[in-house]
């Protein structure tokens, strides 16, 4: 059972109230007594004991009713006249008991100054100081409950947008796999069944394997690897791919459909539009926790205009903004079309992704 169930529990809440009142008195008597060093401190709390119910009234009339009902509310004027109000009959009540029964009942004294002879800042700030320190622990409190609210529901918005960015890759993926199937069947080309094959592979990883946060960075590799083969089948002698993976990849993890897309991209975008000689170079490097994965690709000599300044797929775009979900400040994304190539590069720190 946690705090905050323990302290649900009717008895438990008055036993820490009790247990504060008492805390309050004791500090505030050990104050007193600093000034009243021939009275002893017991006398001095049971002489306190019968003017703190006003305080206790006091306290939470305030924080139990006027901050939820009006300052939360932002009712300013209706707070400060309530407030007010309350703070003079408060003030007031405390004087009464003094008055007719402390003074004359416990101390055998008369009152040495008139009833309506009150020095209102004094009076107000020994009935009202227990107030200000449950209302400080009450805002404290419900500034780290709103806090912990704001950070759930950031995680859950962040959650239901990573969901949607991974049930958008799937389809999109999808898609473009049975197009390249469509072109085989077409042609009637003998690789289709190898090519339905594959495709069972991938479909098996996409639907069962990556639902998870993160899946073993081999796995990642291997659908790569799946998907390289398909796009030889397709493009034949007109395409040289080459994949170079170097480190140590056993046990490391990443987050699942985060590279496939730059590969796929890079086909997409690049080796389509290119009739013959076609190129991609993939590299992928594991230091440690570092990952470093590069994707060059061949573009056409004649590139249509591309206001964005690089053709990006649904596929690019969303794992850019996953990149950013999952590893804020911990990855480096680069874009290079300058030269006669595209370049993708993406540095990551496998360790720090967000769960």
């Amino acid at each position: 059972m946690d705090w905050k169930q323990l302290y649900s529990k009717p008895l438990v809440r008055v036993i820490f109230h009790v247990l504060f009142w008492f805390l309050y008195l004791l500090m505030f008597a050990l104050n007193i007594n600093r000034f009243y060093e021939d009275e002893k401190l017991f006398q001095l709390m049971y002489r306190m004991f019968f003017t703190m119910p006003v305080d206790a009234i006091a306290a939470y009339f305030t924080v139990y009713f006027l901050l939820p009902r009006f300052l939360y509310r932002r009712k300013y004027l209706w707070f400060a006249l309530i407030f007010l109000f309350s703070a003079v009959g408060m003030i007031l009540l405390q004087r009464l008991i003094l008055w007719y029964y402390t003074y004359p009942a416990l101390l055998n004294e008369t009152p040495s100054s008139p009833f309506f002879s009150i020095n209102w800042l004094s009076s107000f700030t020994n009935v009202y100081l227990a107030t200000f320190i449950i209302a400080l622990i009450k805002l404290v409190k419900l500034r780290f409950s709103e806090q912990k609210r704001l950070q759930a529901l950031k995680k859950e918005q962040v959650e239901a947008e990573l969901k949607f960015l991974k049930a958008q890759v799937h389809p999109h993926f999808l898609f473009n796999t049975l197009n390249n199937l469509y072109a085989l069947t077409l042609d009637k080309s003998e690789n289709a069944p190898e090519v339905v094959l594959k495709l069972s592979d991938l479909l098996n990883y996409m639907l069962y394997e990556c639902n998870e946060t993160t899946i073993l960075l081999s796995k990642e590799i291997s659908l790569i690897e799946n998907f390289l083969t398909l796009e030889r089948i397709r493009y034949g002698e007109s395409l040289s791919v080459k994949l170079d993976v170097e480190g140590e990849t056993a046990g490391k993890k990443i987050a699942p459909m985060l590279l496939l897309p730059f590969v796929e991209n890079a086909f997409k975008h690049g080796v389509s539009k290119i009739s013959k000689n076609a190129r991609v170079l993939i590299s992928l490097q594991v230091e440690g926790s570092d990952l470093h994965f590069e994707v060059k690709n061949s573009k056409p000599l004649l590139q249509e205009k591309d206001e964005a300044g690089y053709t990006e797929g649904i596929g690019l775009k969303n794992v850019k903004r996953r990149l950013e979900l999952l590893y804020p400040d911990n990855h480096e994304f680069m874009l290079d079309e300058s030269g006669r190539e595209f370049e993708i590069s993406l540095n990551l720190d496998l360790d720090k992704i967000v769960t």
